[in-house]
């Protein structure tokens, strides 16, 4: 009996997650605001590799962000549409009737969207890095104790942190403001990252990143993504 019930429930969770998945498939949906942000106590780390960034024209934009905003769009983009079946719009689909932010991304409320957008459905993308280790001058950006080990590791390292990233979907219809589903995933980096240009591999040069690997930025946001996508 008890073998039953559990079963019954395994399958009712597996047919409401498939249920979830299926919502988007082949749905056409226009991404309205995408927020990305780099903690102020890591990004001057982050900072020491600028010099791998191209030059970007908007002058309230700021290089490092642009091309790991970019990447990390496309990627993020390629993965919904290939494994979950989305079909997403070009971020500037439409045109004038949306605001732009200083890295050419929709920047939208709902509100707005639903008066301006004829899709069926919309997201919106939250992306933060922060630091995984607490800093206690730092007063905010740390999410879980510190590891007196790790701590104590990168204390002795120049230009190091142990990053964890964290990314939020809120998807819309067209019927009104409230989300339909909210999906999250988070990830830290298994070890401390030293600033360097192997951290940026794939996007500041042509060198291959290990996909599963949380030891470069790619590597650990698209581990994030995964989870992420497991989450739907």
């Amino acid at each position: 009996m008890i073998r039953t019930v559990i079963t019954l429930c395994f399958s009712l969770a597996v047919i409401l997650a498939n249920g979830q998945t299926q919502r988007y498939q082949n749905r056409e949906l226009a991404l309205i605001t995408f927020n990305f942000n780099i903690a102020k106590d890591i990004k001057p780390i982050f900072d020491t590799q600028s010099q791998l960034f191209p030059e970007v024209e908007n002058r309230k934009a700021d290089k490092v962000i642009a091309l790991l905003k970019e990447r990390t769009w496309y990627l993020l983009e390629a993965r919904l549409e290939q494994e979950i079946g989305m079909y997403i719009l070009p971020v500037n689909a439409y045109g004038k009737s949306f605001k732009y932010d200083e890295y050419n991304f929709p920047s939208v409320s709902i509100n707005q969207a639903l008066k301006r957008g004829t899709s069926k459905y919309y997201m919106r993308v939250d992306i933060s890095i922060i630091s995984a280790i607490e800093k206690k001058d730092a007063g905010y950006g740390a999410s879980i104790p510190a590891n007196d080990s790790i701590a104590s590791k990168l204390s002795e390292m120049e230009n190091a942190c142990l990053p964890k990233i964290t990314i939020d979907i809120f998807t819309y219809n067209d019927k009104g403001i409230l989300p339909l589903q909210k999906i999250s995933a988070t990830i830290t980096a298994k070890d401390p990252w030293v600033m360097g240009e192997d951290i940026f591999n794939g996007l500041v040069n042509k060198k291959e990143f290990d996909r599963e690997s949380t030891n470069t930025y790619l590597g650990l946001t698209n581990v994030a993504i995964s989870r992420l996508i497991r989450n739907f």
